[in-house]
């Protein structure tokens, strides 16, 4: 009886010890920043760290606070890159498209609910087993429409002519990982789906109730009235613009796409232009009112009762009632990899455009995030393993070997 009194006396405090770190790995109270201090210094300092470990081709990276730019850093192996240097930046184009979408609804000429097919006249859904005036554009916007086309865009060659919107929407020549058909396979609002199709036909959509091409609207009702100078759909077609040479994970270089699928994958933009987009997301600006961006912040798509996109950013921060973080990530195309957010309630944002690396520029998002708002995902968690490992060995020693000393003391006393 003796015996086993003393094996529960140990076993007991290393349950609860091994339940504390457990409980602080997943609720993020024992994990570490990435940062050394609270300084965006110190991230710049930590993201050098991150870059020497990987293979980078070119790298900016601008830094938010409080609504202004308060840090910058760039990288490059080849050709200098700057706030101004232009990058590919992939679904990043969506929520630029998105604050176009809310611009014609504050002028009266969309409804966010309003069937999809009434304002189409170029193309409309093939006929499926659902109802197809289900669809709105409130379900494009926030991927819950029932499109199935798992679309990730790979863009056309230069020297090749790119399809037409229609076309692209009845089959994709530019999808090599799916079968590039716009089409709806499940009840719309029943469910999220991330879906590139969708956005194409917000750009259709743009084009038909503007009256302008997707270019010309998007530069008139957001890149001008931003002063986003550097901006724009068509980089080929504008010879003052400096963009960035694209880097693959060999450390060779590729040519630059053109798209179809502008909306959905083919925005050109820099940091210094993107900086302007997200302070208009948190201070009065000449594109969209703050209530409009309020609206476009809340949810609208949901797993498992969280919240995890809006009309058109996606919801980092989802729960957590401490911070509203919004934003886009882009990806693809071997090696892009783009991050923008912000924080709608501090008005801290970050930019990270690269080539070369095919998740350097999200994993630092996320690093950003757990130090600016304590929200820790799988790249945090991760990194913190072994520190954690460490510290739960670290005290099954202390506990056993005090565990031990008492034992001791009470039998040389007893």
């Amino acid at each position: 009886m003796k015996i086993l009194k003393r094996i529960f006396a140990i076993i007991l405090p290393l349950l609860i010890w091994t339940a504390f770190v457990a409980l602080g790995f997943i609720n993020g109270f024992l994990l570490k920043p990435i940062a050394s201090e609270n300084t965006t210094e110190a991230f710049v300092a930590a993201a050098k760290q991150k870059i020497e470990q990987a293979f980078v081709g070119n790298f900016a990276m601008t830094l938010i606070e409080n609504g202004e730019v308060a840090n910058n850093y760039f990288y490059s192996v080849g050709q200098p890159v700057n706030a101004n240097t232009v990058f590919p930046v992939a679904s990043i184009s969506k929520w630029i498209t998105s604050a176009g979408i809310m611009k014609l609804v504050e002028q009266g000429k969309l409804d966010l609910d309003k069937p999809i097919d009434d304002y189409l006249t170029r193309w409309h859904l093939p006929e499926s087993e659902f109802d197809n005036r289900q669809v709105s554009i409130r379900k494009l916007l926030s991927h819950s429409s029932g499109s199935v086309d798992d679309l990730g865009y790979a863009g056309f060659d230069l020297n090749k002519n790119p399809q037409t919107i229609e076309a692209s929407l009845i089959k994709a020549a530019d999808a090599p990982h799916s079968d590039g058909v716009a089409k709806i396979g499940f009840k719309p609002g029943s469910r999220y789906m991330y879906s590139g199709a969708g956005y194409t036909i917000l750009q259709l959509i743009i084009e038909e109730v503007s009256g302008q091409s997707f270019q010309d609207f998007m530069d008139s009702e957001i890149f001008q009235p931003l002063g986003m100078k550097n901006s724009t759909f068509q980089p080929f077609k504008n010879s003052n613009i400096q963009t960035a040479a694209i880097y693959k994970d060999d450390n060779s270089i590729r040519e630059a796409k053109q798209f179809t699928a502008l909306a959905a994958a083919g925005l050109y933009t820099s940091t210094a232009d993107l900086s302007l987009f997200l302070k208009a997301n948190v201070s009065a600006n000449k594109i969209l009112s703050l209530k409009t961006i309020q609206e476009m912040s809340e949810a609208n798509t949901f797993i498992n009762d969280i919240g995890i996109y809006g009309l058109g950013p996606y919801l980092y921060s989802q729960n957590d009632q401490n911070s509203k973080i919004i934003g886009h990530d882009g990806s693809g195309n071997n090696a892009i990899n783009t991050s923008a957010r912000i924080n709608l309630q501090s008005k801290d944002g970050i930019i990270i455009l690269e080539t070369g690396n095919h998740n350097i520029a999200s994993n630092l998002a996320d690093e950003w995030m757990f130090w600016k708002a304590g929200i820790a995902d799988y790249v945090v968690m991760t990194r913190n393993k072994s520190y954690l490992l460490k510290m739960l060995i670290i005290g099954y020693l202390v506990i056993v070997g005090f565990l031990i000393f008492v034992f001791r003391r009470r039998k040389n006393f007893g």
